[in-house]
């Protein structure tokens, strides 16, 4: 087995010795042949320029001239009849109050929709009626990739004007984070970029295969066009992405700025590029990918604060999930390959490579989900807020318990999930991997009784509402206090003295919850034995019914104040009185009603028992 994985690592080695062989030749003939392109493009374009010039001045170009023109009287004929009707929309657009970015979104998404589709009339009649001509030899393809060109050319600046808005610096109509001083640079960096990357793809084509038969200007033109394009796009990672935040007043140095990363990703494109053509595509889209997911969250947050609620984390989330989706079907419609057949045509590492990025799709969409589980449930538990113990209990309280048990056990299942089915996509069977772990859980079951006997019984502890957070309980022993924190195995006890005691569920027992509903409070009052009872209990009645009316106490109280005699002993009547109160009130009721009841027996002239005969004082039970 030992000789076997060597053999193997030696054939892995092999492999990857010569495919990096392969890379390098391919890397140094393409390279070579650049090398050639340039030194011939300049006699090739004075060659190509003498024949396109003479190819014009016949009959046949000036047939082809007349047809372009056509063309383009057509094309803009039509977009003008259209804009007759859709300008005014468009107007009532823009004169429509912008005072967020919000809103300004939604009149950009109407300017984009009404821009692209006068645009795509411009197209659609300018290629139809390019179909009804006769053109001459190659002029046809000529038209339509200038017609391509131009569509590209035109969508570009529509997207630009609509997301920068560089020239309109008094309205609101911005949809992305960048100050007004940048945004025409910002732009006229984009639309050159742009075009150059247009004119790169759309024009050699021609060159090559048309009239000029230009194979070396071709070349030549497509590589100054795009490394002209990717200089901008460099320089421009470097002095508009500096790490300024957009939503505070003074600029943040961030931990990493973006503008390296961005760089580096336009560098890496165009080191590929250089090798190869088909996997410059792919290199292309990952790299926008992952430009897009860089920039996703100052572009999200530009339009909601984090203080929003849950919407904005939300809607980041599933904004990186749309992209890595576009990405991902972007990449297999430039690899040219069907998905279905996509890991059956391909190498090993590909094969790899095509399950860890499912693994990290699925990555994402579990932290879209715990995204908005955890959104959600610190939006709710914010706005109940703090609960004060001395208020009786209500749907608050409970949700406050039971809350941050659903948030740790939806990330507990979320990550179980998250593993099972990233196993299962990188092709590890895992129905072994469960009966194994019911085996474990078994094995672990047995050897750990008391903590699944704590968990056992607090599942049924919180399915009874046994207690709840900011409620003082009672346990078996010397075990009580205000719950504080409730987890899965244990519950948090602040001792009314101060220290924090961790409880499990196993050793509460029985549990006495004194801060449900309501509390009776008690309290004996030693008179002497001279006192006239039927007096004392009118006077105790008053007191109730005064204490009702206050606007301090009257609300704590849920039944007044009432006193009988209790018992006679050697010399002293003992007068029980009692009320009921919401738990937690009770002390600040009893002081109240001792308070009365002292100014009430010393304006009779009643003082309380001397103490000399033995009498019960304490509260009774």
């Amino acid at each position: 087995m030992v000789r076997r994985r060597r053999e193997g690592n030696g054939v892995n080695e092999q492999s990857m010795a010569e495919w990096s062989a392969v890379v390098l030749a391919t890397a140094k003939a393409r390279f070579v042949a650049l090398g050639a392109d340039l030194a011939q493009a300049p006699t090739e374009a004075q060659r190509a320029y003498e024949s396109v010039y003479a190819a014009l001045m016949t009959g046949t170009g000036v047939r082809a001239a007349t047809y372009i023109a056509i063309l383009l009287f057509v094309g803009i004929a039509v977009e003008w009849l259209y804009w007759m009707y859709a300008y005014s929309p468009l107007r009532a657009a823009m004169a429509m109050p912008m005072l967020t970015p919000a809103a300004a979104l939604r009149v950009g998404l109407r300017r984009l929709f009404l821009s692209l589709s006068g645009l795509l009339l411009f197209t659609a009649a300018a290629i139809g009626v390019s179909a009804a001509f006769a053109w001459p030899p190659h002029v046809h393809e000529l038209i339509i990739a200038a017609t391509l060109l131009l569509l590209v050319l035109r969508l570009s600046w529509i997207s630009v004007s609509v997301i920068i808005a560089p020239g309109r610096p008094r309205l609101r109509l911005r949809l992305v984070p960048v100050a007004q001083p940048q945004a025409r640079w910002l732009a006229a960096a984009l639309m050159a970029a742009l075009a150059l990357l247009a004119l790169g793809r759309f024009l050699p084509p021609v060159l090559q295969d048309g009239v000029a038969q230009a194979s070396h200007v071709a070349s030549a033109l497509r590589f100054i066009a795009y490394s002209l394009a990717m200089l901008i796009l460099f320089v421009s990672a470097f002095a508009f992405f500096g790490g300024r935040d957009v939503r505070a007043d003074v600029p943040r140095a961030p931990l990493f700025p973006r503008s390296f990363p961005l760089a580096l990703l336009v560098a890496a494109v165009y080191a590929v590029w250089l090798m190869n053509d088909r996997a410059a595509a792919v290199a292309a889209i990952a790299a926008v990918v992952i430009a897009l997911q860089i920039g996703l969250r100052p572009i999200v947050y530009f339009y909601w604060r984090e203080d929003d609620g849950a919407l904005p984390a939300i809607v980041l989330s599933l904004s990186r999930f749309v992209v890595a989706l576009v990405g991902i079907g972007a990449a297999a419609v430039a690899l040219d390959t069907p998905l279905a057949t996509l890991a059956e045509d391909v190498g090993p590492w590909v094969r790899v490579g095509l399950r860890l990025l499912g693994v990290a799709v699925l990555a994402l969409l579990a932290h879209g989900v715990w995204i908005a589980i955890r959104s959600v449930v610190d939006q709710r538990l914010k706005r109940i807020g703090p609960i004060d113990p001395h208020e009786p209990p209500d749907a608050s309280s409970r949700l406050l318990t039971l809350l941050p048990l659903l948030r740790v056990t939806a990330a507990v299942m979320l990550l179980v999930m998250l593993v099972l089915c990233a196993l299962w996509a990188l092709g590890i069977e895992i129905t072994p991997l469960l009966a194994g772990a019911g085996v474990l859980g078994i094995a672990l079951g047995f050897g750990a009784q008391a903590l699944v006997r704590d968990v056992i019984a607090g599942i049924f502890f919180l399915a009874d509402d046994a207690f709840r957070v900011g409620e003082y309980i009672e346990g078996s022993g010397n075990t009580k206090g205000t719950v504080e924190r409730i987890t899965l195995r244990s519950v948090a006890l602040r001792h009314h003295n101060g220290p924090l005691h961790f409880v499990p569920y196993g050793a509460l027992g029985s549990v006495r919850n004194t801060s449900r509903d309501w509390v009776i409070d008690k309290f004996n009052l030693p008179l002497p034995i001279e006192v006239e009872s039927e007096t004392i209990r009118k006077m105790l009645k008053k007191i109730g019914e005064d204490m009702k009316a206050d606007p301090v106490l009257g609300p704590m109280t849920m039944e007044p104040l009432k006193g009988k005699l209790y018992r006679i002993d050697p010399g002293v009547k003992i007068f029980r009185c009692k009320f009921r109160c919401p738990p937690g009130k009770q002390f600040d009721l009893r002081a109240g009603a001792l308070k009365r009841i002292e100014a009430a027996l010393k304006k009779m002239d009643v003082q309380f028992a001397d103490g000399r005969q033995t009498i019960l004082l304490q509260n009774p039970a």
